[in-house]
């Protein structure tokens, strides 16, 4: 068992992101008691003091695990992706760690982070269903999170 199969992790997302946001809730929704989900506006004393800016946690997922000792470890990028996924159970997140798969996601990842916000919205309509489409009202959801 791994420090990730028992320690609850807190999860600084954007809450202005359609895509961010619902993916958030969802893998909450699958381990509350162990998945906390902060705003990176309203956690980001608790990042700087890791050493991440707001620029640096708006753009790629950043990811905090309390361990049993009582210290923090920080994921961020595709590796918050991977920790998040198996707090969270999902079935297939050991996937994630095979060796092509995880050079794949470390590789892709800061690309897709990037560009997150000029995803069609018929993708994230396919992906996260008509629901999740409510907070791209007035282009919230295309607003790069660099120039908020």
């Amino acid at each position: 068992m791994t420090t990730t199969d028992q320690n609850p992790i807190t999860m600084y997302y954007d809450d202005a992101c359609v895509i961010c946001s619902t993916e958030a809730h969802a893998m909450q929704d699958r381990n509350p008691n162990r998945i906390r989900l902060m705003p990176v506006d309203a956690g980001l004393e608790e990042l700087n003091e890791a050493g991440y800016t707001r620029f640096d946690a708006m753009t790629y997922l950043c990811v905090k695990e309390s361990t049993a000792e009582g210290e923090d470890k920080w994921h961020t990028h595709m590796d918050a992706v991977r920790t998040l996924y198996k707090t969270a159970g999902v079935p297939w997140a050991n996937v994630l760690y095979l060796p092509i798969l995880k050079q794949l996601g470390d590789f892709g990842y800061p690309y897709l982070a990037r560009n997150r916000y000029r995803i069609p919205d018929w993708v994230t309509r396919m992906v996260y269903g008509k629901e999740a489409m409510q907070a791209c009202q007035g282009g919230v959801c295309k607003i790069n999170p660099a120039e908020r």
